[in-house]
C-alpha cells in the first residue's frame, strides 16, 4: 500500500515536472539581442562557433550576404543552455541551428515585434 502510494507520487511529480518544462515559453528571460539572434537565425543567417588552438572560442554570425558579424559569447551560452539552438559540434567551426523550441520562441518574438528586422540589419546590430 505504502509502495503505491510513493510510486503515485512519484508519478504525479515526474508528469507535474513535465508539464511545467514542456509548456514554459521559450522566450522567457532571453534578452533583446538573444531574440534578435533567434530571429536572425530564422531568416537565414548561419551561427557559427569558431574554435582555435589556443583555446578561444568565437561566435559568428554570418549573413545571406556581406561579412560575419561576432556576436557576444554572453548571448549565446543561455541559448544552447536552454536548447534553444543546438550544435554539430564540428571543428574548427560548428554551426549552430535553430531547435524546434528555438524556432518557436523565434517565431513568437517576430510576431510580438511586427515586421522582422532586415537581414543587414539584424547583423550589424551585434557590432
Amino acid at each position: 500500500m505504502m509502495l503505491r502510494t510513493t510510486a503515485t507520487g512519484l508519478f504525479h511529480s515526474l508528469l507535474a515536472a513535465y508539464w511545467r518544462l514542456a509548456h514554459t515559453s521559450p522566450q522567457k528571460g532571453l534578452s533583446f539581442s538573444q531574440m534578435r539572434i533567434l530571429r536572425a537565425l530564422l531568416q537565414g543567417n548561419t551561427l557559427k562557433s569558431h574554435r582555435y588552438l589556443d583555446g578561444r572560442k568565437e561566435y559568428r554570425l554570418h549573413p545571406l550576404s556581406g561579412e560575419a558579424t561576432l556576436v557576444p559569447a554572453q548571448d549565446v551560452r543561455p541559448l544552447e543552455e536552454q536548447a534553444l539552438i543546438l550544435s554539430n559540434h564540428k571543428f574548427p567551426a560548428a554551426t549552430l541551428s535553430l531547435s524546434q523550441q528555438g524556432h518557436r520562441a523565434a517565431v513568437n518574438a517576430k510576431e510580438a515585434t511586427g515586421t522582422p528586422p532586415s537581414v543587414k540589419n539584424t547583423a550589424n546590430s551585434f557590432r
